[in-house]
C-alpha cells in the first residue's frame, strides 16, 4: 500500500492511497468518511484492481476544507462541488495507468462521481451507489431545513451537532440512529470530518436529480441499491438508471445503505470484467 499526494487545481493537496494490481478502479466516500472507510473494501479487491481510495478535501490527510460561512445551498455551492470534481480529475489522472480508471462513488460520492463524468472527467465505468438526490416531483423543504441545521451547528462550533443534524435528514445514510452512533467510538471519528459537511450538503441538497444531463451520459454506468433500502432512495437509483442511456440497475438483496465489503467486492469486480 503507498500513499500520495495529487495536486488539485486550485492547488490543494488530496491525499490517494493505492493498493493491489489490474485494471485502475478508484474509490469515492460519501459524507463523513474518508479513505479509512472503505480501505478494507479496497483490500477486498486488490487481487483484482489497482485500487486508489483518497481522502475528499477537507478530511483526512487532505486539505482545502471550507470556510463556514460559505453557503452551500447558493452560487458558494457551485464553487464547492467544480473544487470537488477537480479533486477527482487530479485521482484520475494519477490513477490512468494504463487506462482511464473505472471509478465507483457511495451516497454523496456517486453523486460527486456522476457531476465530474458528466462535466468530462474520463472514466472507463462508473458505479454510482445510492446518490440520495431527491427527485424533481420532491418537496425540497425538508433538505433545506437539515443545510439550515448543518450550517448553522458548524458556525456555532457545534461540529457534533451538525453531523447528527445531517445524519438526522437522512437517515438511509447512517449505519445506526443517531442516537446510539453517539454512543459508539465511530462517533468521535464522524464528528472530526464535520467540517467538510459543506462540501456534501452542496452536493445532495442544491438540486434534484439533473435527468437531461445524465442523459448525455455514454459511460457505461451500474446504478447499485439495496433491497432493504427506503423507497425514496431505490426509486432515486431507479431512475438514475433510467435516465442514463444503456445504463444497468442491479439491486442487491437484503441489503441497507452500508454494505459489507465481502458482499460489494464481488459486485464491483464482476462490473469492472465486462
Amino acid at each position: 500500500m503507498t500513499l500520495a499526494h495529487v495536486l488539485s487545481a486550485d492547488g490543494t493537496r488530496i491525499a490517494v492511497e493505492t493498493v493491489g494490481e489490474g485494471p485502475p478502479l478508484v474509490l469515492t466516500t460519501g459524507a463523513l468518511q474518508d479513505r479509512a472507510s472503505v480501505r478494507l473494501l479496497a483490500e477486498t479487491l486488490a487481487d483484482r484492481a489497482t485500487v486508489h481510495t483518497w481522502d475528499r478535501r477537507g478530511r483526512g490527510d487532505s486539505g482545502g476544507a471550507p470556510t463556514l460561512d460559505v453557503d452551500p445551498l447558493g452560487a458558494a455551492g457551485e464553487a464547492l462541488v467544480a473544487a470537488e470534481v477537480a479533486d477527482l480529475a487530479a485521482v484520475v489522472a494519477h490513477a490512468a495507468h494504463p487506462v482511464h480508471p473505472a471509478l465507483y462513488g457511495h451516497s454523496a460520492g456517486a453523486v460527486l462521481v456522476l457531476e465530474a463524468v458528466m462535466c468530462g472527467v474520463p472514466a472507463g465505468r462508473v458505479v454510482a451507489h445510492e446518490p440520495p438526490w431527491r427527485l424533481a416531483t420532491e418537496d425540497p423543504s425538508s433538505r433545506h431545513e437539515l443545510a439550515a441545521a448543518t450550517m448553522a451547528a458548524l458556525r456555532d462550533g457545534r461540529p457534533d451537532d451538525a453531523a447528527a443534524a445531517f445524519l438526522d435528514g437522512f437517515p438511509a445514510a447512517a449505519p445506526a440512529p443517531v442516537e446510539r452512533l453517539r454512543a459508539t467510538p465511530f462517533w468521535a471519528r464522524t464528528v472530526a470530518l464535520a467540517p467538510s459537511l459543506p462540501h456534501d450538503v452542496a452536493l445532495v441538497v442544491r438540486d434534484a436529480l439533473p435527468s437531461d444531463r445524465l442523459a448525455a451520459l455514454r459511460t457505461p454506468l451500474l446504478a447499485l441499491d439495496g433491497g432493504a433500502s427506503p423507497a425514496w432512495v431505490t426509486e432515486a437509483v431507479a431512475a438514475l438508471a433510467a435516465a442514463v442511456p444503456g445504463a444497468e440497475h442491479r439491486t442487491m438483496p437484503g441489503q441497507e445503505h452500508f454494505v459489507l465489503p465481502s458482499v460489494l467486492a464481488p459486485v464491483l469486480a464482476d462490473h469492472l470484467a465486462q
